[in-house]
């Protein structure tokens, strides 16, 4: 299994982590721009994000999985093949026709189910992701994710229920690509700047992801 601190070398080099003035959601700028949605043509980089998160899950008591749409579905199919646990799918919108569901797959009420996420800002993508499994009698306590971006969104999860595992925090993925000579300690400044000014309020349902 690769090492954390390998594994953040790869991703920068596949172009999962991009810098610049970058716009992001509803026309907010950020410097760092995490997209995960790149693994899919590194199948073995996807392999490793996925493993990672296996041993956070491992933790975890959970019957199901579900990725958030759709950056994470592909890793939350990985870990559903390599532990044999089933996977449910939550839908974007809800099918207009036959069974009109907003969740597919097999599942049963009260099972627990574990979400998989690929980035948290404000916590609202993976909030509407739980209110759809929780509204279905499944119970969600637990959310693994691949980068938690330290503005807010861990605990806005955690006043709704949900405990935060990450693989790494943008302090730390920072700190690690720094060491590795990625990026020099201006850029580091720089993005660790924009994080303390970007903070999302715990104590209500933000549904402004940045990412």
């Amino acid at each position: 299994m690769l090492s954390l601190e390998e594994l953040a070398v790869r991703l920068f080099d596949a172009g999962a982590v991009r810098l610049g003035d970058i716009e992001a959601k509803i026309g907010r700028r950020t410097p760092i721009y995490f997209d995960l949605r790149v693994v899919v043509s590194h199948p073995q980089i996807m392999i490793a994000v996925a493993q990672r998160l296996q041993k956070l899950a491992r933790e975890i008591n959970h019957d199901l999985l579900c990725g958030v749409p759709y950056a994470a579905l592909p890793l939350a199919a990985v870990m559903s093949v390599n532990t044999n646990t089933p996977m449910i799918m939550k839908r974007k919108e809800t099918k207009l026709y036959a069974t009109k569901k907003m969740l597919e797959g097999v599942y049963e009420k009260n099972q627990n189910c574990l979400v998989v996420e690929d980035v948290v800002t404000s916590g609202g993508s993976l909030l509407e992701t739980v209110d759809t499994l929780r509204s279905e009698g499944l119970i969600v306590s637990h959310a693994v994710v691949v980068l938690d971006r330290d503005q807010g969104g861990a605990a806005v999860l955690k006043e709704n229920g949900i405990v935060l595992k990450p693989l790494y925090t943008m302090t730390g993925l920072l700190k690690m690509l720094n060491d590795a000579g990625k990026i020099n300690d201006e850029t580091v400044e720089i993005i660790l700047e924009h994080i303390k000014e970007s903070q999302f309020c715990s104590g209500m349902k933000d549904n402004l992801e940045v990412m």
